[in-house]
């Protein structure tokens, strides 16, 4: 609901989604191998993020309910893509209809739509007013409430409430999200805390071959790596200092550094020319087909962050430092790896919290702490490492199952004759 502004604004003054705007008023719709007389589960994700998290949900959900199709939606044309991509298990992805009367009566009449299920609390108005006339359930899966979010919702409770009333379950990722929803208008009873899907989503990580990785990438077992992972602009500096003044200490360090931003990485390589620090970039290093020469790498490369995790002695995840909120922490946490990170995680506060709590994770402040703190990992004996070590992989362990839980409640809502017990 209150990004459908934002989204109309582009569309008419930018030129953005224009392509797709008539796709998005319900015309031109490829319904894929969904006929007209298919049970459908509907399921939304807006974006990049949202559409990644939930494609091995996307699977489980096709085991739960092998009589119905998937139908997929996204809002984003980068999202649509993607989704073109990666979600094998949908049976159609296609656009998500703008919250028009016209469009959505369009849209709906295209298919027999059994439930919708919405992620992170995406929330439609007309939609979810039309749905509920036919007597079709909805639900929130993944739901989360940022605290930009909830001023928002807040602000426009009076003709919100409504129709968060209106939604049938709202799966929240944590207690603090749970209450938000609540206090916005959500019945109490259709509310639970089932947890984050994108737990579930690294799962696949834990069968990874740690050699593997390391060939792929040229380094030695014995490397002493820092993995600064998805660093935005404002923070890089930072990091590279902080790598510089224990490196003055531990000359073996060397820096792998993921910039989360592309489109300014150029702001890095100035800083690091500045400098003068020898660095290569990924791409070019895959391009000549040999090991890294220099101590530090410019990870430049798309789908590699994660992997780079395995060979880390210390790992620093960005975003977090600046007023971003944070990055996914178990991705690190996955490869037994304390994680460090700052204050601003307000994206994953739980989890942060969690980790804090556990000593599985150190939250510090600025570049003098981020350096202490990445000294102290250093310095410390090997069977204090690994207990570090064995927290973090604990909280991975601990967070999963998110998939599961959520599942198993869809099945309930859908009165399902055949509900499947591994999913309990």
């Amino acid at each position: 609901m209150i990004y459908f502004p934002y989204l109309l604004f582009r569309m008419v003054f930018t030129g953005k989604y224009r392509s797709s705007f008539f796709r998005r008023l319900g015309f031109f719709i490829d319904v894929g191998a969904i006929k007209k007389d298919d049970r459908v589960i509907w399921l939304h994700a807006v974006s990049v993020g949202e559409t990644l998290a939930t494609v091995g949900f996307q699977k489980k959900l096709k085991e739960a309910f092998p009589g119905f199709k998937l139908l997929f939606t996204t809002t984003t044309e980068t999202g649509y893509r993607i989704a073109l991509e990666k979600c094998k298990s949908a049976d159609a992805v296609v656009y998500f209809p703008l919250d028009f009367h016209f469009s959505l009566r369009r849209f709906l009449s295209r298919f027999d739509i059994r439930l919708l299920v919405l992620t992170e609390t995406e929330v439609w108005p007309n939609l979810i007013g039309a749905l509920k006339k036919k007597g079709v359930p909805v639900a929130i899966i993944n739901g989360r409430i940022s605290d930009r979010s909830f001023k928002n919702y807040l602000r426009f409770s009076g003709v919100l409430s409504g129709t968060f009333a209106a939604i049938d379950k709202c799966l929240m990722q944590s207690e603090i999200d749970a209450g938000r929803i609540k206090s916005i208008g959500a019945t109490p009873e259709n509310v639970a805390v089932t947890g984050n899907l994108k737990y579930d989503e690294i799962a696949p990580y834990m069968q990874m071959n740690a050699s593997e990785i390391y060939n792929a990438f040229g380094f030695k077992h014995d490397d002493m790596i820092f993995v600064a992972g998805s660093v935005h602009p404002g923070e890089d500096k930072t990091v590279i200092d902080a790598y510089l003044k224990v490196r003055s200490k531990h000359a073996a360090l060397k820096m792998i550094i993921a910039p989360r931003k592309f489109d300014k990485i150029d702001g890095l390589y100035r800083y690091l020319d500045e400098l003068n620090i020898k660095y290569e970039k990924r791409s070019e290093i895959i391009k000549m087909k040999r090991s890294p020469s220099e101590n530090v790498m410019v990870l430049d490369t798309v789908g590699e962050l994660v992997k780079t995790y395995a060979m880390a002695k210390i790992v620093f995840v960005g975003g977090s430092l600046v007023d971003v909120g944070g990055h996914n922490i178990l991705e690190a946490a996955v490869f037994k790896k304390p994680v460090i990170f700052g204050p601003r995680m307000h994206n994953f506060r739980e989890m942060s919290e969690s980790f804090v709590g556990s000593g599985a994770g150190f939250m510090v402040s600025d570049g003098s702490q981020l350096a202490e703190t990445m000294q102290k990992l250093i310095e410390i004996d090997e069977k204090a490492y690994l207990n570090l070590s064995s927290r973090a992989y604990s909280e991975v362990t601990r967070m999963a199952g998110a998939t599961s839980r959520n599942i198993f409640i869809l099945q309930t809502l859908l009165n399902s004759d055949n509900i499947n017990s591994d999913f309990i």
